[in-house]
């Protein structure tokens, strides 16, 4: 069923007089050209009694109800005064399915001389079989080569709308439209022949921090160029950028086994993101991709998409430059991600996410010095969900703010008793790399302490060096508010993030803390000693001290002491434990080393 709006977008565009009619008889829409040669404006909802004797009326009605009919009408008429037409009338369903008709006035003539006034409307019909006729013909064979020249334009120009409405701007590739109309063809043939292809994403890895680096154009540059080494891989028979840094594609799945096909993809991978050349240099990219498989893993073209998107968002947290097909365990975790991301709104709001507590202590004495606060949550249905599954999935949906907030509030009410008898100096707490870039973060955090009445300096913040990369001038005023108000900062993960000197000159740091990482790597390097002195010298430089994160074994705690790190946390010493168990450990801890 055609809609009115659809018809009108073609009949426009004619100059030929062409109108639509109800099945009332009444007209609903009219052209320009078709306007002009009635010389009213006025007609929409009128019929042709409005503007026609009734002999004339009769004969346009019996002529409209034939077409109502179902059949076709080509017919020579008067349909004004001294005017002739050549009209051709066929069938429309009507948006609201009742039944209508559209003309189209091939050719129209006002002879110089007609009946006198008192002529009958026989008259007036011989007229139009005499010398009218020979007239709308002659001027029918004109307009009949004029109509095809404006249609063949009119059909090109559409061509051409349709093929900018289907065309990425930047990389002359499909878009989202074009690729959607390209799967739906695709999916229709597939079901005549049987074929089998896949439908993949592609995410070109981190590439805000190429633009932010070198410039929107090369930015721009890196899309063509990946869009244009997509479109020669082999197999491959459609390409499209979906959006931002993400393409999409059609390729075909040849029968020449599993394990040929995904040695096939990864070859494809590094074809497509080898290094690209630019006025800036060497650019180096990376990507990760997601594959879906039809028929194997859905027939319809949604599920088909949302599945190449699932597979790439698991192939982006896996560490990003993979490639990963759909499968159960794809699934799975997707499902396992929704389900924790319906649950944690609930799970904050009635504080079953709780804060664990592990002890830092000091490197020479073994002396409890401070307690770090980890978030534990076990769900009702998973069990015990992984900490940084659960930041993740908080900072995706917005709710890591409200997260650390509890967390915080939690911690300070379970440590006030520790602190106030001396069992620890310190409670150490995470921050979300969204609050430390937030204007009002330091006032939010300080007015958190105030209210659990808890003393700013007996708090250390440990922030990450990722979180404020891209917003350093408003880390540093975060930090410099509260550490002038008493709050220590440690700097988290140190050894694994960028490293960045401006930062650890710039900041009011306390406290560098050495990612497990690296502790880990003791012993497999004469490497990481030399790494560990030049820390323990910039350490010197700053005027910080240092923890040694993920300390499990006697030679790492050695190791790390006789480098000079200052504190010490780790399972050698106690695992995360909940607040009566950390009660009881401390108390243990205490007479052990008095």
């Amino acid at each position: 069923m055609i809609q009115i709006e659809q018809l009108t977008q073609i009949l426009d565009v004619l100059p030929y007089p062409v109108f639509v009619k109800n099945a009332q008889h009444q007209w609903i829409y009219g052209n320009a050209a078709f306007e002009e040669l009635m010389g009213h404006a006025d007609y929409i909802g009128k019929d042709n009694r409005a503007f026609c004797p009734p002999e004339q009326v009769k004969a346009f009605r019996t002529a409209d109800r034939r077409v109502f009919a179902g059949e076709e009408v080509v017919k020579e008429e008067e349909i004004g005064s001294n005017l002739f037409a050549l009209t051709r009338k066929v069938p429309l369903v009507l948006p609201d399915g009742s039944t209508g008709l559209v003309g189209i006035i091939l050719a129209s003539v006002r002879p110089n001389a007609h009946p006198s006034d008192g002529g009958t409307p026989d008259d007036r019909m011989s007229l139009a079989s005499g010398d009218h006729l020979r007239q709308l013909n002659e001027s029918l064979s004109k307009r009949t080569l004029e109509l095809e020249s404006s249609l063949t334009i009119a059909e090109l120009k559409q061509q051409a709308a349709m093929e900018v409405a289907h065309t990425d701007t930047t990389t002359g590739l499909k878009n989202r439209l074009g690729f959607k109309d390209k799967l739906a063809a695709t999916i229709r043939e597939a079901e005549e022949t049987g074929r089998r292809f896949g439908v993949a994403f592609i995410d070109v890895d981190r590439f805000k921090q190429i633009n932010d680096r070198f410039g929107h154009a090369a930015g721009d540059l890196v899309l063509k160029t990946v869009g244009k080494r997509l479109c020669e891989l082999p197999d491959v028979f459609a390409v499209a950028r979906w959006g931002g840094d993400e393409f999409v594609l059609l390729t075909e799945l040849p029968n020449i086994g599993q394990n040929a096909l995904v040695q096939g993809f990864e070859e494809a991978h590094t074809y497509t993101f080898r290094p690209i050349k630019s006025d800036h240099g060497r650019i180096e990219i990376s990507g990760s991709v997601g594959i879906a498989v039809y028929p194997q893993d859905t027939t319809y073209p949604d599920d088909l998409m949302r599945y190449a998107d699932m597979a790439l968002m698991v192939a982006k947290r896996q560490g990003r430059g993979k490639v990963l097909s759909f499968d159960a365990k794809i699934n799975n975790a997707l499902s396992r991600r929704m389900q924790i991301t319906r649950d944690l709104p609930g799970a904050i709001s009635n504080n079953e996410v709780r804060p664990f507590y592990q002890p830092i202590v000091c490197a020479k004495t073994r002396k409890i010095q401070g307690v770090e606060a980890l978030a534990r949550w076990t769900h009702k249905d998973l069990g015990p969900i992984n900490p940084e599954e659960m930041f993740e999935i908080a900072h995706g949906c917005g709710l890591a703010t409200q997260l650390d907030a509890r967390l915080h509030e939690a911690a300070c009410r379970d440590v006030g008793p520790w602190l106030n008898t001396g069992a620890i100096k310190y409670l150490s707490l995470n921050i979300s790399p969204m609050d430390i870039v937030s204007i009002d973060f330091a006032d939010r955090f300080l007015a958190e302490l105030a209210r659990t009445k808890t003393d700013p300096k007996t708090i250390c913040l440990e922030i990450v060096e990722s979180a404020f990369v891209d917003n350093l001038d408003t880390a540093r005023r975060n930090l410099d508010r509260l550490h002038k108000a008493g709050v220590m900062i440690a700097l988290d993960d140190y050894g694994t993030g960028f490293s960045n000197l401006r930062a650890l000159l710039e900041l009011p740091l306390d406290k560098l803390k050495i990612d497990k990482s690296l502790i880990q790597s003791i012993g497999s390097s004469y490497k990481i000693a030399d790494l560990m002195t030049s820390i323990m010298q910039l350490a010197g430089t700053l005027d910080v001290k240092i923890v040694a994160e993920g300390i499990e074994t006697k030679l790492q705690s050695a190791f790390v002491t006789s480098a000079g790190c200052d504190l010490m946390q780790g399972y050698m010493f106690s695992r995360p434990l909940s607040f009566d168990a950390m009660d009881r450990w401390l108390a243990v801890h205490q007479k052990r080393v008095a």
